[in-house]
């Protein structure tokens, strides 16, 4: 009687909604924690990328100046003129420029409105009269809002937007990718959009 009264109590504990809950908590919880370190990780290394992207070190630089200066000598770069478009492969071009000449930082702006045209041109005279834009990171990201892809000019409505086509693992990377590119999201509300974008199979055990 007691082994069958304890095979009882198995089966009842295993069909206990409750406990069912508990574990779906339990993995959502999970799956909030590694996304929060997928997502950290990707903004530290944008961070290190960014720092490093531009600067060396001042025993780098003494180094390096010399022969840089002898190569300015015999190469004359030309800075690349944007006119609209996606701006990345352009960007990576002026940036090139900029180390290749040591341009210092408030100098990049003015160095860049000189080679804007077009539709760029246009809008950097419109924000320009709305308020004086003097960093580079920021002139950047104006104008990849207005003439990048859709994951840069509304970045939040984009990650709404993704769901799962392959595996779990690749969706997870994309989300997590594109997570790093916004702020001020509470991890729940992450969380949420996750689920939401998985595979409909799939949604259905998270629930």
């Amino acid at each position: 009687m007691v082994q069958t009264r304890n095979s009882s109590d198995t089966c009842s504990g295993a069909n206990d909604p409750i406990a069912t809950q508990l574990a779906a908590i339990a993995a959502k919880l999970e799956a909030m924690e590694s996304l929060k370190e997928d997502i950290a990780d990707l903004k530290r290394q944008a961070a290190t990328k960014e720092r490093s992207g531009g600067g060396s070190s001042r025993y780098e630089e003494g180094e390096s100046s010399h022969s840089n200066h002898n190569c300015r000598q015999f190469h004359k770069i030309e800075f690349p003129v944007f006119s609209g478009g996606d701006p990345r492969g352009w960007r990576l071009k002026a940036e090139k420029y900029f180390r290749f000449y040591n341009t210092p930082d408030e100098e990049k702006v003015d160095v860049v409105a000189m080679h804007l045209e077009g539709d760029a041109l246009d809008l950097y005279s419109w924000m320009s009269a709305e308020h004086e834009i003097i960093y580079w990171e920021e002139l950047i990201n104006v104008l990849q809002r207005h003439f990048g892809p859709p994951e840069f000019q509304n970045p939040d409505e984009y990650l709404c937007s993704i769901k799962q086509i392959g595996s779990v693992h690749e969706y997870r990377q994309e989300f997590a990718r594109q997570s790093a590119r916004i702020s001020n999201w509470p991890h729940h509300c992450l969380l949420g959009v996750f689920l939401n974008g998985l595979k409909d199979e799939l949604k259905a055990t998270k629930r």
